[in-house]
């Protein structure tokens, strides 16, 4: 699977910003029956009050809510486990960023106008992480690509793949898309930001079979990236 270049998504569409889902049902009360005796007595009003008033009054169960900013953008801390040592973090001080890698892949130091660090499996040679960049124009923000959504269409398409999902996050500082995509026989995720002049591409590859393996590792390497060192 190819490299994606900065040109290629500028005229993608303005941005979606993923609400936050909740919602609760509410609770119902059922009246008592009136006692259909002989007396005729009325019902008591004064203990029907308290009965109502303490059914509104019960506590229910809450449902914890992803943290949003302020344009309801969900917010995550830069990932830094280490999954039990499968991942190493990595600086590359002359480069200006850092990043969680596998422990036991081999690394690729950079080739100029390809990628900036790449590292890959040493058995299956199927699977892969490349830290990529790009010069932006001074002031742009990843929104300048559009939405997640849109870019993520608009990758999927150039590349002849299936988009499985996008996601705006915000990690640690960093606005970031985060783009799945299927297909060739493999499974790509590409996590999408701007910082400090260049758009920044953390991609990781694998086959579909170590796809289903690894994946979690392979969200926690590109929520791992920061635009700074260690």
């Amino acid at each position: 699977m190819a490299t994606i270049g900065f040109a290629m998504f500028l005229a993608a569409a303005p941005s979606l910003l993923p609400g936050a889902p909740a919602l609760r049902s509410a609770v119902a009360a059922r009246g008592a029956r009136a006692d259909a005796c002989a007396s005729g007595f009325a019902v008591d009003l004064s203990r029907r009050r308290a009965v109502s008033a303490a059914l509104a009054s019960a506590a229910l169960p809450l449902v914890a809510l992803p943290a949003l900013a302020a344009d309801g953008v969900r917010e995550i801390s830069p990932s830094t486990t280490r999954m039990g040592g499968l991942l190493d973090a990595f600086s590359d001080i002359s480069k200006g960023f850092s990043v969680y890698k596998p422990s036991t892949w081999n690394k690729f130091d950079g080739t100029p106008g390809e990628y900036e660090a790449k590292w890959q499996d040493l058995i299956g040679y199927t699977e892969q992480i490349i830290v990529s960049s790009s010069p932006v124009t001074s002031g742009k923000g990843i929104d300048a690509l559009g939405s997640a959504s849109e870019l993520g269409a608009k990758v999927a398409k150039l590349r002849d793949l299936t988009l499985v999902s996008a996601e705006a996050v915000k990690v640690g500082e960093l606005l970031m898309y985060i783009v799945e995509l299927a297909g060739q026989g493999g499974h790509e995720a590409i996590g999408f930001t701007v910082s400090k002049g260049k758009l920044w591409r953390i991609t990781t590859k694998a086959s579909d079979k170590k796809w289903a393996a690894n994946k979690e590792m392979y969200m926690n390497v590109i929520t791992s990236f920061q635009n700074r060192i260690l």
